[in-house]
C-alpha cells in the first residue's frame, strides 16, 4: 500500500516528493501520517507483519524526513520530543527510529553516534530514489543498524522506560509515596539499579507538580562541601531548574554561613512553594554513602559532623511547609536512615524515610526483560532460559543481561527475514565466555561490601570454603545482618546457598586477594576508574574560546553603532547602555560601573547576559545586521551564554549542547563578519 489514505489525503497529496519517498518503503512499513514539525517533517510508519515480527516493531515508528542539506543535532532534540508528546508517547516505537535525509550520509552517521537510546536508521534520499535498490533494502538497513547495537550489553544507568525492567512496583510506590508527601530509600548493591529507579523517578514525577533536582553524592564537588555549601548548591539548582522548567527567574539572596544558611534555604523553599507552580519540591540523593558518617571518604570524613545539621536543616523545613519539601535517598548501606544515632546524636531522619530494597528479579520480571530486549535483536528465548537465567545468575539483572549478550555475539550476524532461537544449551555452551564477561561485575558487587559491609564480606567467604553450618547460624542469632546476604539476592536465606553461581567461585578462588587490594579504599576513596567522568579540555577550550569571541565582538558592535548614533560622546552612550541594564538582585548598581569610567572599559564589567537587553532595546539599530529577527537573537544568545555553566564548573560537555553552541557560534560568526573590524 506505501500511503494510507487518510495519510495521502491530509499530507502527501501536498508534498508529491515526499509521497515518492514514502511509497518506496511499501517492502518493510505503510506510512499512517505526515505534518510538518520543527523544520523537519514527521511520518509514522507501520510495519508490515513479517518486519513487525522479525525486528519486534509492534508500534508504529517514527521516522524524520530532512530535505536540508545538512543533519544537525535538532534531529535528535524532535525525536525525543516527539515520543513525549500526548499525541505519539502511547503510539510510537520508543527503541527504532527512521531518518530520511538529503544530506552527506558520513555526516549524518557521525551524529548518530551521539545517542546510545534509540537506534535510528538513516537513510539516504537518493538511495530510495534507486528502482535498483533492491526488494530488501530497508529490511537489510534496519538488520545492519540494530545489529550494531549491543542492547542486551548497556551498562550505564537506564535514562528511558524502554529499557527499564522489574521495577515498576518500586517506582510507582515511591511516587505514591511522595504524593503523600512521604520520604523514601531505596537500597541495593552496584549495578543493581539503584540509579536507573531514580531516573525512573525523574521521569515519572516530571509530569507531576514537582520541582526536582537529582544530586549524584558520589561527586568530589558534592562531598568535598560542607553542610552549609551543599544547602547553597541546592538552593542554586533549584532556582535554575524553575528558570528552565517554569520560565520563572529568581535569585536567591540568602547567605550560606554556617550561622545563616539553614534559614537561608528555608525561606528559599517557601518562596518557591509561593509561586504555586509545583506542589512539591523533591530531592533525590545518590550515593547517600559520600555523605554519610563512618562512610563518606578521607576527603568527606567532615560529613561525620556534618550529617547532622544539614538533615536537620532538611527535616525542619519539610515539617515547616507541611512536608512539601520530599526526599528520597539511595545507596548500598541504609544506615543514613536506619542508625538512630550517630556519635550519641540523634539520626534528624531516622525512621522518616522507609527503607526498600532492590531485590533479586523474579522468573517474570527476567523473562520480561530478556524477551523484550531479544525481539530487537533478532532473536527468540526458549522458555526453559528464563529458568536456568534466574538460577544461574540469582535474578541479577545486569548479570543476566550480560550473559545473554554474550551469547548473541557468539551466534553472529541476525538473517534479514528472520530470528534465531537460544536454548538453554546455547548459554551452557558459552559458560567459559560469559563467566570472563562477568567477572569485572562481580567484583563491582563484591565491592560493595568491601567497602560498606566489611564483616559480612568476611562471612561471605567463609560460606565460600564450605561452612555453610556457621552461616546460618550467625544469620539466626543475628537477623539484621542478612540484608546485604538475602535482600541483596546474593544468599538464599533457607539455604545458605549461592544465589549467583559465579560468585561462590570468584570468592574461593580471588577473595582475600581481592579485600586485600581494595582495603586502601575502604573509606570510600575511589580508584580512578571509578571516578566522576572527567570533562573533554578540547570541548572546555573550544567553547570558552568562541564564547569569548563572539562576547568581544559583541561588545565592540554596541560601542561602533552607539559612537556613530552618539557621536562618540561618551556620556552619552554610558547613560543610553545604563537606561538598558535590568538590575541584578544582590549586584551592585550598574549604573556605578560606568561612574568615572569611559562606556570603552566599563562595558567589560558586564556579564553576556547583560548585553541581551542593549540589543533588544535598541533592536532597530542592530537587527539589520541579524536579518531582523529578534527571536533567533534571542535563542542564540542564551545557548552561547549556557557555555558558562560548563566552563566554570569544568563539566563534562554532553554532545547535544556542544553541537547547539556551535550551532549558534556560527550563527552569529556569519553576521558579525560582515561587519569591519570585529572579528
Amino acid at each position: 500500500m506505501g500511503v494510507k489514505p487518510e495519510a495521502q489525503e491530509r499530507f502527501f497529496c501536498r508534498h508529491p516528493e515526499q509521497q515518492k519517498l514514502a511509497h518506496a518503503l511499501d517492502e518493510a512499513f505503510d506510512i499512517t501520517f505526515g505534518n510538518q514539525h520543527g523544520g523537519l517533517f514527521l511520518w509514522l510508519c507501520d510495519a508490515k507483519k513479517s518486519v513487525g515480527e522479525r525486528f519486534g516493531l509492534q508500534k508504529e515508528v517514527i521516522l524524520l524526513y530532512s530535505p536540508h542539506t545538512k543533519t544537525d543535532a535538532r534531529t535528535l532534540t524532535n525525536l525525543e520530543n516527539i515520543s513525549k508528546s500526548p499525541d505519539f508517547r502511547h503510539r510510537v516505537d520508543k527503541v527504532v527510529a527512521l531518518i530520511v535525509h538529503e544530506g552527506d550520509s558520513e555526516a549524518t552517521a557521525d551524529l548518530l553516534k551521539e545517542t546510545n537510546d534509540w537506534i535510528i536508521v538513516a537513510i539516504q534520499a537518493e538511495e530510495l530514489r534507486n528502482p535498483q535498490r533492491g526488494s530488501l533494502f530497508i529490511r537489510s538497513k534496519l538488520a545492519e543498524r540494530i545489529g550494531t547495537f549491543d542492547l542486551f550489553g548497556m551498562s550505564s544507568p537506564i535514562k528511558h522506560d524502554k529499557y527499564f525492567y522489574g521495577r515498576d512496583s518500586l517506582v510507582q510506590e515511591v511516587v505514591q509515596r511522595i504524593s503523600r508527601k512521604e520520604n523514601s530509600g531505596i537500597f541495593g548493591l552496584r549495578k543493581t539499579g539503584k540509579t536507573s529507579v531514580l531516573y525512573a523517578l525523574q521521569r515519572r514525577l516530571s509530569e507531576k507538580e514537582n520541582l526536582l533536582e537529582y544530586v549524584d553524592c558520589h561527586g568530589p564537588g558534592v562531598y568535598g562541601m560542607r553542610w552549609w555549601q551543599l544547602l547553597q548548591e541546592l538552593s542554586f539548582r533549584l532556582c535554575d531548574t524553575l528558570s528552565s522548567k517554569y520560565a520563572k527567574k529568581i535569585t536567591d539572596e540568602g547567605v550560606y554561613e554556617a550561622g545563616f544558611a539553614a534559614n537561608s534555604f528555608n525561606r528559599l523553599i517557601k518562596r518557591l512553594l509561593g509561586f504555586k507552580l509545583f506542589d512539591k519540591v523533591t530531592l533525590l540523593f545518590d550515593e547517600i554513602e559520600f555523605i554519610t558518617p563512618g562512610l563518606s571518604n578521607s576527603l568527606g570524613q567532615h560529613w561525620d559532623g556534618d550529617f547532622v545539621p544539614f538533615w536537620q536543616t532538611i527535616r525542619s523545613v519539610s515539617q515547616e511547609t507541611e512536608g512539601r519539601l520530599v526526599f528520597v535517598v539511595a545507596g548500598v548501606n541504609p544506615s543514613s536512615v536506619e542508625h538512630s544515632h550517630f556519635d550519641h546524636i540523634q539520626n534528624p531522619i531516622f525512621q522518616l524515610a522507609v527503607p526498600y530494597y532492590l531485590e533479586a528479579l523474579g522468573r517474570p520480571d527476567v523473562r520480561d526483560m530478556v524477551r523484550s530486549i531479544g525481539k530487537y535483536s533478532g532473536f527468540i528465548f526458549d522458555e526453559n532460559c528464563y529458568d536456568y537465567l534466574q538460577i544461574v545468575y540469582g535474578g541479577h539483572p545486569y548479570l543476566i543481561r550480560l550473559a545473554c549478550s554474550e551469547v548473541a555475539r557468539s551466534l553472529g550476524g541476525v538473517p534479514v527475514d528472520s530470528k534465531i532461537p537460544i536454548t538453554r544449551e546455547s548459554f551452557e555452551s558459552q559458560y567459559d565466555a560469559i563467566r570472563n564477561r562477568i567477572a569485572q561485575p562481580i567484583k563491582d558487587i563484591l565491592l560493595s561490601l568491601v567497602w560498606w559491609y566489611t564483616d559480612e564480606y568476611d562471612l561471605l567467604q567463609v560460606l565460600a570454603e564450605g561452612d555453610k553450618k556457621f552461616f546460618l547460624e550467625f544469620l539466626s542469632e543475628t537477623p539484621e545482618k542478612a540484608i546485604p546476604f538475602v535482600r541483596y539476592g546474593l544468599v538464599h536465606q533457607d539455604s545458605g546457598e549461592f544465589a549467583i553461581r559465579d560468585l561462590k567461585d570468584f570468592l574461593v578462588m580471588y577473595g582475600a586477594e581481592y579485600k586485600k587490594s581494595i582495603s586502601p579504599f575502604k573509606r570510600g576513596d575511589l580508584p580512578l576508574d571509578a571516578l566522576p567522568e572527567q570533562a573533554n579540555l578540547l570541548d572546555l577550550s573550544q567553547l570558552f574560546e568562541k564564547r569569548t569571541e563572539v562576547e568581544v565582538a559583541l561588545r565592540k558592535f554596541i560601542l561602533i553603532i552607539m559612537g556613530f548614533k552618539y557621536g562618540f560622546n561618551d556620556q552619552e552612550i554610558s547613560d543610553r547602555i545604563i537606561s538598558c541594564l535590568k538590575a541584578r538582585a544582590g549586584k551592585p548598581d550598574t549604573s556605578q560601573l560606568f561612574v568615572g569610567r569611559r562606556p570603552q572599559e566599563a562595558i567589560n564589567e558586564l556579564f553576556l547576559s547583560d548585553l541581551k537587553p542593549i540589543f533588544r532595546a535598541n533592536w532597530s539599530d542592530f537587527g539589520p545586521t541579524f536579518e531582523k529577527n529578534q527571536t533567533r537573537f534571542d535563542m542564540n544568545m542564551d545557548t552561547i551564554n549556557i557555555a558558562r555553566r560548563y566552563e566554570a564548573h569544568a563539566k563534562p560537555v554532553p554532545i547535544i549542547d556542544r553541537d547547539e553552541f556551535l550551532n549558534s557560534y556560527s550563527w552569529f560568526y556569519t553576521r558579525l563578519s560582515k561587519v569591519p573590524g570585529l572579528l
